[in-house]
C-alpha cells in the first residue's frame, strides 16, 4: 500500500474510531438516564444504584432507547433523533465496511463515507448534550444541590484525565 493510500486509512479508522467511541459514551449516557429516572428513587444508596447501572448498560441501545419511550422520558422529537442515530449506528457497525470497499481508491466516495461519519458522530455528541442536561435537569429538581453536580463533574474530568488534557492542550496554545 503506497503512503497516501496508508495515510487515507489511518484517518478512516481515526474517523470511524471517534465515531463508535461518540455511539458507545450516547449509550452510556442513555443507561445512566434511564436508571435515574426510570428506576432508582432518592436514597437507594451508591450500592444499589450501581446495581442498577450494571444491569441498563447490559441493555442494547435499541432497547434502553425503547424502554425510554415506554417511561415517557424523553420527548418525542428527541426519540425520532434517537431512533435515528441507532439506525446510522447500526448500519456502521453492521453494513459500512462491507458497503464501502474500495473507498481508498475513489475520492468522491471516501469524502461522502467521511461526511457520514462525522456527521454521525456530530449527531451523538448533541444528544450527548441535550441528555446530559435532561439528566442535570431532573436532579436539580430533585432537590440536589448545583455545586454537587459541579464538583462530581470535576471529578470524573480529572478522573478521566481530560483536566491534565485540557491543560495541555491550553498551554500548547499559548
Amino acid at each position: 500500500m503506497d503512503s497516501e493510500k496508508e495515510n487515507l486509512l489511518f484517518w478512516l479508522m481515526y474517523k470511524i474510531g471517534f465515531t463508535i467511541w461518540q455511539l458507545q459514551e450516547l449509550e452510556n449516557t442513555l443507561a445512566t438516564y434511564f436508571v435515574i429516572r426510570l428506576k432508582a428513587c432518592r436514597g437507594i444508596g451508591k450500592e444499589k444504584g450501581e446495581a442498577l447501572l450494571q444491569t441498563a448498560r447490559k441493555k442494547t441501545l435499541g432497547g434502553l432507547i425503547r424502554d425510554l419511550e415506554k417511561g415517557g422520558v424523553v420527548p418525542a422529537t428527541m426519540a425520532t433523533r434517537l431512533c435515528s442515530i441507532l439506525e446510522k449506528r447500526n448500519w456502521l457497525v453492521h453494513n459500512a465496511r462491507r458497503e464501502n470497499r474500495g473507498i481508498l481508491s475513489s475520492p468522491s466516495k471516501y469524502d461522502l463515507f467521511i461526511g457520514q461519519l462525522e456527521s454521525i458522530a456530530s449527531e451523538a455528541m448533541a444528544l450527548l448534550k441535550e441528555i446530559g442536561q435532561e439528566v442535570e435537569n431532573y436532579v436539580l429538581c430533585s432537590g440536589v444541590d448545583k455545586s454537587k453536580i459541579d464538583s462530581e463533574a470535576d471529578r470524573l474530568l480529572k478522573e478521566w484525565g481530560l483536566t491534565e488534557y485540557q491543560q495541555r492542550r491550553q498551554c500548547d496554545a499559548n
